[in-house]
């Protein structure tokens, strides 16, 4: 008995068969020959179909192994973790706070009185803006190292009600308005003298009880 392997690996007796019969029976490589018509006698133990017999050898003997699965390597169910600095992204203006020209307006200012760089000044937008040494900060005061990069305090500028307030941030700097220790959220007026560090903050206002861009902006529509 000649024995003869097809393209697909399948063993199969020439004498008996002029071409694979698993094959033409629609079998397919990897595939496991189906329990029917006779290919296993049933009771006798016999695992092997009929053309192969008992004394045959095993490499004569028709067994297919499946293909082995190949595992995919779990995908992650929870995103990166954002950096530190991420979490202070810098400021985003609501519209009623930037003009028809996409200019943020001007709500007040801070000058330096004493420090590094007396005399310069920061502005003073609307909403929340944060002072600090770090770079991620609305008023980056980096010229003075005894302050921390972190938040230090936060001035919010109060639409409604056209005042502002101070607040403390998360740093251990301890913050002075006009020599008193800020413990809790209190409004800032014309004038008033905020400390951190080794700076001396002078605070001014532009919208007031004398001015805001809203009422300029209505006298303005009215005019035209």
């Amino acid at each position: 008995m000649a024995m003869q392997q097809c393209p697909n690996g399948h063993l199969y007796d020439d004498a008996k068969n002029s071409s694979c019969p698993y094959c033409s029976n629609g079998n397919s490589m990897n595939v496991t020959v189906p329990l029917s018509d006779g290919m296993f006698r049933q009771g006798s133990g016999d695992m092997f179909p009929p053309t192969a017999q008992l004394d045959s050898p095993m490499s004569e003997r028709e067994y297919v192994a499946p293909r082995p699965q190949v595992a995919q390597a779990p995908q992650n169910s929870f995103p990166a973790t954002a950096p530190v600095e991420a979490q202070f992204a810098a400021t985003t203006y609501k519209e009623d706070i930037v003009n028809e020209k996409g200019i943020v307006e001007v709500r007040g200012w801070l000058v330096c009185l004493e420090g590094e760089k007396r005399g310069i000044d920061f502005k003073i937008h609307g909403e929340k803006n944060t002072i600090g040494r770090g770079s991620e900060n609305d008023v980056k005061i980096d010229f003075d190292s005894s302050i921390s990069k972190g938040i230090n305090a936060i001035i919010s500028y109060d639409l409604r009600n056209n005042k502002f307030f101070i607040f403390l941030g998360e740093s251990k700097n301890n913050i002075y308005v006009n020599d008193q220790l800020l413990m809790t959220p209190i409004e800032l007026k014309d004038y008033d003298i905020i400390e951190i560090g080794q700076t001396k903050l002078l605070f001014r206002s532009l919208c007031n009880d004398r001015f805001t861009w809203e009422a300029s902006k209505k006298a303005a529509e009215k005019a035209e």
